[in-house]
């Protein structure tokens, strides 16, 4: 299944277009979503879920992500779940797994570096946000918290 996620990552990049600031952004999200789930012990087929959900999070057209899914033969159960979890990477008051919490994890980490966000912020969102072991110990490393 590597090669697959390794495909949609190409066409992921070929969506942006050069846009380099959104793909480095989805390829940070992605690194550290991945390593989190790696870490934190997901399930296989989890992790298959978050590492396809973060390489297509920034996407805001679901049709343009079920297309690209498509294209690159990702079977309809792991679509869906990716789908979802995409479409709710910002409910955070109602996440569903791992799979969908390392995701917010990730996002939150790469958004508060590239907001420059001040300690008492990275604190609050930390204390709010954070839930897996993995999560929080990059948060606090990061950013000396």
């Amino acid at each position: 299944m590597q090669s697959e996620i390794s495909s949609v990552a190409l066409d992921m990049k070929k969506y942006y277009k050069g846009d380099i600031d959104n793909i480095q952004h989805v390829v940070r999200v992605y690194t550290l979503s991945k390593t989190i789930g790696e870490l934190e012990k997901l399930p296989e087929e989890t992790q298959l879920y978050l590492e396809l959900a973060s390489i297509l999070h920034e996407i805001d057209s679901m049709e343009d992500i079920q297309e690209l899914l498509k294209t690159n033969r990702i079977d309809e159960d792991i679509k869906e779940r990716a789908c979802y979890i995409i479409e709710n990477k910002k409910n955070y008051d109602h996440v569903t797994g791992l799979d969908q919490q390392i995701l917010i994890e990730a996002d939150f980490i790469v958004h508060i570096k590239e907001d420059n966000l001040p300690s008492e912020k990275i604190i609050e969102i930390g204390n709010k946000y954070f839930f897996t072991n993995y999560g929080k110990a990059f948060l606090k490393k990061a950013f000396k918290i």
